[in-house]
């Protein structure tokens, strides 16, 4: 992938939008990094070597223009660095998919087979299992407190997050009977988790994770379908295990992605930082930050590890980004499946790969004339929310 740095054709892109010229795809993935990074404080710069490249007097009018009000609400600008890496990922993101036309100042007219019908991207949304079997629907209207029983108290914050919190003391949940969770993403849906001992997990669209309110005994374990993205919280004397299809993952306190779809083909564990064990029925691999294990569905293969792999790739959809590095155009319309919820006539499915970057606050056409410009490919949406690669 290329590195995140102006180019002498991203200044033009630069360049129209502090006149007012930029296009309504360039404009909406300013908002929405912008929107991302505001959230999320402690993203740096990619590097003090990218830095360098930037003009200063441009990236101060960046600043300063989109930090002005839009629909009468102001964001909060954080810190310098995270200015700093909203302007390197705009730039980064605008040459992927505008390479090709960047001498153009117009973006071609829109296309007539998405122009009609549209689809919105997916939103915060799951159900919730407790171990009685009460079902709760997790939403914008789903009040606050959930539960309080069994020493463990459950709510549901802002933007998408359930936190679960022990009431109890330690010595008397140790002795409880273990009561487990479930939470399921439907297609379209993202939600986040605060497990019992502080691990963090965000689950992707059409995913779900099975838990115990509160972890006793010798290990932390938890089931895993689809995709998460896991920040677990460090504990020595309690390794935590993910169990995913036919594999499993040990450690002791790390930051990992797991993707096991079962349309992908393949289960995929990406390593950030520490160190997990990854095992299945026939092998077991330690990984080390930067690699990836890869291993087929069966768990009757050998495990795969590579460290060709770029961790912001795995881990964009949790950034609120699809991003694409040379990727399969069929890969791709299994992401857009499960994010917008919609049937993918997967009859003719060109050979095509692509590299770029586009919100997933974006809808579907959106995303479908990106891929159309820079791909000579045309998609059509139908009625029932269904799309068809035409050509």
């Amino acid at each position: 992938m290329p590195s995140f740095r102006p180019q002498k054709d991203i200044k033009n892109i630069i360049d129209r939008y502090l006149s007012g010229k930029a296009t309504a795809e360039e404009i909406l993935f300013l908002e929405s990094y912008y929107d991302y990074l505001s959230k999320n404080e402690n993203l740096g710069a990619n590097s003090a070597e990218d830095l360098q490249n930037l003009e200063e007097e441009n990236f101060d009018a960046i600043r300063t223009k989109i930090a002005l009000p839009k629909k009468s609400k102001i964001i909060p600008f954080y810190k310098y660095a995270s200015a700093a890496a909203i302007l390197i990922l705009i730039c980064g993101g605008f040459y992927f998919f505008f390479n090709r036309d960047i001498t153009n100042n117009e973006i071609e007219p829109k296309l007539a087979t998405v122009e009609n019908i549209d689809v919105l991207p997916g939103t915060d949304k799951a159900i919730l299992t407790l171990a009685d079997g009460t079902k709760v629907v997790l939403d914008d209207k789903t009040t606050k407190n959930i539960s309080d029983k069994n020493g463990v108290t459950i709510s549901k914050a802002k933007h998408g997050q359930l936190i679960y919190a022990a009431a109890g003391s330690n010595h008397a949940l140790a002795h409880k009977t273990v009561a487990y969770n479930t939470i399921q993403t439907p297609r379209g849906g993202q939600f986040q988790v605060l497990l019992p001992d502080g691990t963090k997990v965000w689950l992707n669209a059409a995913s779900s994770l099975k838990y115990p309110e509160s972890f006793v005994g010798n290990t932390r374990n938890v089931e895993l379908s689809g995709e998460a993205y896991f920040e677990v919280a460090k504990n020595k004397d309690l390794p935590f295990h993910v169990k995913s299809l036919n594999q499993d993952v040990e450690v002791l306190g790390t930051h990992f992605n797991i993707n096991g779809y079962m349309d992908d083909r393949t289960i995929k564990t990406t390593l950030l930082e520490g160190s997990v064990k990854v095992s299945n029925f026939n092998s077991a691999k330690l990984l080390k930050p930067g690699e990836q294990a890869i291993a087929d569905l069966s768990g009757n293969s050998k495990i795969q590890i590579t460290s060709d792999v770029d961790t912001n790739d795995e881990t964009a959809w949790k950034n609120g980004l699809f991003q694409f590095n040379d990727a399969e155009l069929k890969g791709i319309l299994n992401q857009l499946e499960r994010w917008y919820d919609i049937k993918i006539d997967y009859s003719f499915v060109p050979n095509k790969r692509y590299n770029g970057m586009v919100p997933r606050k974006a809808k579907l056409s959106e995303v479908l004339k990106m891929l159309e410009k820079t791909g000579n490919i045309k998609f059509e949406i139908t009625e029932g929310k269904k799309l068809k690669v035409l050509r």
